[in-house]
């Protein structure tokens, strides 16, 4: 009878992996910012290494999404500031005393900013 066949370990097939990726990442004729962010991965985890994004120089389509993101933010924090402002600028603070001088300041930077767009 044929003897049973031995299967490697998942640990060696999956450290063969990474290897591979990692050494084909770094053949490539062509290397590109992902090429090195892959091979950095692979050679990170090869060496027991938790993921930390900063460690590596991530791949352009990354870097884009994170940019956008923060731009999101931001366009909707200015949103929120120029509502804030409009608000202030009609008088809507509450505080009648305050009203007049803070309503000036508002609409001052509302049009600063609206000049700034034109």
């Amino acid at each position: 009878m044929n003897a049973p066949q031995q299967l490697p370990r998942t640990s060696d097939v999956l450290q063969d992996a990474l290897d591979h990726i990692m050494r084909t990442a770094r053949a490539s004729s062509s290397q590109t910012r992902r090429l090195r962010w892959i091979a950095s991965r692979a050679e990170a985890a090869l060496q027991g290494r938790p993921f930390v994004a900063s460690e590596h120089d991530q791949p352009k389509m990354v870097g884009e999404a994170v940019l956008h993101g923060k731009n999101y933010q931001l366009r909707l924090a200015n949103a929120r500031m120029r509502v804030a402002l409009a608000q202030v600028a009609g008088g809507a603070t509450g505080h009648r005393d305050r009203d007049t001088e803070l309503a000036q300041i508002a609409r001052a930077a509302l049009d600063a900013e609206q000049g700034s767009r034109a």
